[in-house]
């Protein structure tokens, strides 16, 4: 390993112009990238860059699926204990009442849980949702360039 360079986790920083002198200075830096210190990337060259290096975004994040939500909600111990109690009710109702007095109890509680689960995973996805957007939206900036002359122009950061 290059002990040149600190191990991730450390408090050794390493300095800009450490990195530009390895690399032979500014000059060497900007040639490597086929770029021109005054005047920027040439224009043709762009639509290549992005095919070999990609656009320049993060990909937004992941929502979870509907499903995925609802079944999140099985991993909480009060959902898990609400849908014991509903099983054990309607075990108990059906013992002591006939068929259809012996479930009210316990399907009452199944119902309340099914209310809970889904309008908690409704919530969430919604709330996902929105984060996904703000997170879309912020990705959203102008930046100057040089673009084969010494004016500059505005782009959109991708």
């Amino acid at each position: 390993m290059d002990n040149r360079y600190p191990r991730p986790g450390t408090d050794n920083k390493i300095s800009s112009d450490i990195i530009v002198n390895e690399f032979g200075g500014v000059q060497k830096i900007a040639d490597g990238l086929k770029s021109n210190m005054k005047t920027g990337i040439d224009p043709k060259s762009v639509s290549e860059r992005q095919h070999i290096y990609g656009k320049n975004f993060f990909p937004p994040p992941k929502i979870k699926s509907i499903m995925e939500l609802v079944l999140e909600n099985f991993e909480d111990k009060i959902n898990q204990i609400l849908c014991a109690a509903a099983v054990v009710s309607i075990i108990i109702g059906l013992i002591q009442h006939p068929f259809p007095e012996g479930l009210i109890e316990g399907t009452s509680i199944l119902i309340a849980l099914n209310i809970i689960i889904f309008v908690n995973s409704g919530n969430n996805y919604l709330s996902e949702k929105r984060l996904a957007d703000l997170v879309k939206l912020s990705d959203k900036q102008e930046v100057a360039v040089c673009r084969g002359s010494q004016e500059t122009e505005t782009i959109d950061s991708e």
